[in-house]
C-alpha cells in the first residue's frame, strides 16, 4: 500500500514541484509525465472544475487529484492505498503549500520549487508520522493489548486504523488489511461511520470483526479489526470484540 509520488502543477499542466517516496518511479522524467496530465485535463474538464478529489486508476496504480485555486495537487499510489488517507494527505499538503506561498501570483510556470522545509513537511505528512507521534503513548498501550492477545493465542491478528486511513498497527494478512481499509472508505462515502460492529465469516471459516470507537480527546475515531480462528463461534467473537473495545477505551 505505497504512496509513490507527489506532483504539484499549475492548471496549465506545468509541474512546479514533485517528490518521490519510493524507488519505483524515481527514474521517470517528470517532463514526460506532465504531457500525460495535460491530456487528462484536456479530455476531462470536470477534473479541474470540481472541488472534490478526482481519481484515475490504471492497472494497480491510482492518481488522485485535488484542485485548489490555480494549482492541481496529485498523488500517485498503489490502488490498494487508503483513499481516505491519500485525500487527507493532499489536503494537508495543499494547506502547507498556500502557507508557504501566500501570494501565489509569485509562483511562475517556469519555477521549480526547491524548499527543504517544505520537503520535510511533505515527508512527515505522507507517512502520517507527525499525527501518530502526537498520540504515541496512547497508541503504544493499545498496540500492547493486541500483541498480548496474539501471544496468548486469543486472536490470530488485529489492526488499528485511524478514520483518516492511517495504519497504526497491523498483524493481519495484507489482503484482509486492504479489505478493512476499503470498508472504512465505504463507510465514509455513504456517511455511515457510526455503523455498528461488522461481522463476517471468511471462506476458510475464520471470523473477522470490526468496530469503530470514539476517542473523546483530540484523536480521530479508531477502527478496530480483529481476526479469530474458525473454531471461535461468531457470538463469542462479538463478545470478545466488545471486551477489547472497552479495554482500549479504559486505557484513555
Amino acid at each position: 500500500m505505497k504512496i509513490h509520488s507527489l506532483f504539484i502543477l499549475k492548471k496549465t499542466g506545468v509541474c512546479i514541484y514533485n517528490r518521490n517516496f519510493t524507488n519505483d518511479f524515481e527514474n521517470i522524467e517528470v517532463n514526460l509525465i506532465t504531457p500525460f496530465f495535460s491530456a487528462i485535463f484536456s479530455f476531462s474538464e470536470n477534473v479541474i472544475s470540481k472541488k472534490t478529489p478526482e481519481i484515475l486508476e490504471m492497472s494497480e496504480l491510482r492518481f488522485v487529484f485535488a484542485v485548489r485555486e490555480d494549482f492541481i495537487f496529485s498523488i500517485l499510489s498503489d490502488s490498494s492505498a487508503s483513499l481516505i488517507f491519500v485525500n487527507s494527505r493532499l489536503s494537508r499538503i495543499a494547506d502547507e503549500f498556500f502557507e508557504l506561498f501566500p501570494d501565489t501570483s509569485k509562483v511562475k510556470d517556469y519555477q521549480q520549487i526547491e524548499e527543504p522545509k517544505y520537503d520535510e513537511l511533505v515527508d512527515s505528512i505522507i507517512t502520517g508520522e507527525e499525527e501518530i507521534y502526537m498520540s504515541k503513548t496512547f497508541y503504544k498501550k493499545v498496540i500492547d493489548v493486541f500483541k498480548e492477545l496474539v501471544h496468548e493465542n486469543e486472536i490470530i491478528g488485529a489492526a488499528l486504523l485511524s478514520t483518516k486511513g492511517n495504519v497504526i498497527y497491523t498483524s493481519l494478512p495484507n489482503e484482509i488489511l486492504v479489505n478493512s481499509l476499503k470498508e472504512l472508505e465505504i463507510r465514509f462515502m455513504v456517511g455511515a461511520v457510526v455503523l455498528p460492529e461488522m461481522y463476517s465469516r471468511l471462506e476458510n471459516g475464520q471470523k473477522l470483526v470490526s468496530k469503530i470507537i470514539d476517542i473523546p480527546w483530540k484523536l480521530d475515531p479508531l477502527l478496530i479489526v480483529v481476526l479469530y480462528e474458525s473454531t471461535v463461534p461468531l457470538g463469542m467473537a462479538e463478545v470478545n470484540l466488545d471486551r477489547i473495545a472497552n479495554k482500549i477505551i479504559n486505557i484513555i
